[in-house]
């Protein structure tokens, strides 16, 4: 079984101004996103991580960063790109209240299934979903029994995860959203067969 954890980047400055942070920008991370990425890698002290495989964006790397540093394994790796955040077109590193009414907005916050970014060069969920599996299915078949770390993003992540408990799209922004550093574990028992078993863990941060 390969058993993926799966960590959302700590909190950056865009996070905390409201703007949209998608698969084309970067912000810094705030001192607090490092602190919590560090306090991840001690409360998962005693799993020993085989690989990490890396969002290549800089928020992505900075909190992978961090978590190693206070984490006693010295797993291999990998910069994946298949990995990194839903991809907002123009709207990528503007206010995400510019678009507060506007249908496809309302749509991706609470209609997903109908979420249709082609007008300003977006990527719907359906391809993102299918980059982010295809890289599971891969490494679940390449490393049947080696426990990962996986450094991603909120939209990226909450999609698959959700995705693998069952639910369809139009249901994938139900519940809770996944916050900066949580820890959620995904087990595959092979390359067709994924269980979440821990979902949004924030023990770490409070």
């Amino acid at each position: 079984m390969t058993t993926f954890y799966c960590m959302r980047h700590g909190k950056t400055e865009f996070n905390q101004a409201g703007i949209f942070q998608g698969g084309l920008v970067d912000s810094p991370l705030l001192d607090e996103g490092i602190e919590t990425a560090k306090k991840a890698g001690n409360y998962l002290q005693d799993v020993s991580f085989d690989r990490v495989i890396i969002s290549p964006q800089k928020r992505a790397q900075d909190t992978a960063r961090a978590f190693l540093s206070t984490h006693s394994s010295n797993p291999i790796k990998e910069t994946v790109e298949d990995i990194r955040e839903m991809r907002f077109g123009t709207w990528d590193g503007t206010l995400e209240k510019n678009y507060e009414g506007q249908t496809q907005f309302e749509h991706l916050k609470y209609r997903p299934h109908l979420y249709d970014p082609s007008e300003f060069g977006g990527e719907d969920f359906e391809t993102l979903l299918n980059r982010t599996k295809s890289v599971f299915k891969e490494y679940a078949t390449k490393y049947p029994n080696e426990t990962i770390l996986v450094v991603s993003h909120g939209l990226t992540l909450q999609t698959l995860l959700k995705h693998f408990q069952g639910l369809p799209i139009s249901d994938i922004r139900n519940g809770e959203l996944l916050g900066n550093t949580s820890i959620s574990i995904i087990e595959a028992k092979n390359a067709e067969e994924f269980s979440v078993t821990r979902y949004n863990d924030l023990t770490h941060t409070l």
